[in-house]
């Protein structure tokens, strides 16, 4: 079940997969509901919407390793291994994209832990 919140106008400003007050039951297919999600197709397709957002998913979960590392709840070493070079690989990236490729960032680029995203961890 989903539950979606209201503001005095009457618009959707919170969904949530719990009741809570002032709440009301909403289908996911609402027309209001995938306006909430910024999904206004009407051809719209959870199979392909969810396809899209991977890559912003991965950034996320990336973001979130880097916050819990930050804040010690996790060592770095822990990761097994392959998840540690994806994850180096990828922030390398991402850096070396932030920097627009500066030249003495390529070296570090051709180091052995880069790996292709294709590979599975």
């Amino acid at each position: 079940m989903l539950y979606a919140i209201r503001n005095e106008a009457g618009r959707i400003i919170s969904l949530s997969e719990t009741f809570s007050t002032g709440a009301e039951t909403v289908d996911i297919k609402n027309k209001e509901v995938l306006e909430f999600l910024s999904i206004n197709d009407n051809e719209f397709s959870a199979e392909e919407f969810l396809e899209q957002s991977d890559n912003s998913v991965a950034r996320i979960f990336e973001d979130l390793v880097d916050v819990l590392i930050g804040k010690n709840i996790i060592m770095f070493t822990d990761l097994p291994e392959m998840a540690q070079k994806k994850l180096l690989s990828r922030k390398l990236a991402r850096n070396m994209n932030k920097k627009g490729g500066d030249e003495e960032e390529t070296p570090i680029a051709s180091q052995s832990f880069l790996i292709g995203d294709d590979e599975t961890l």
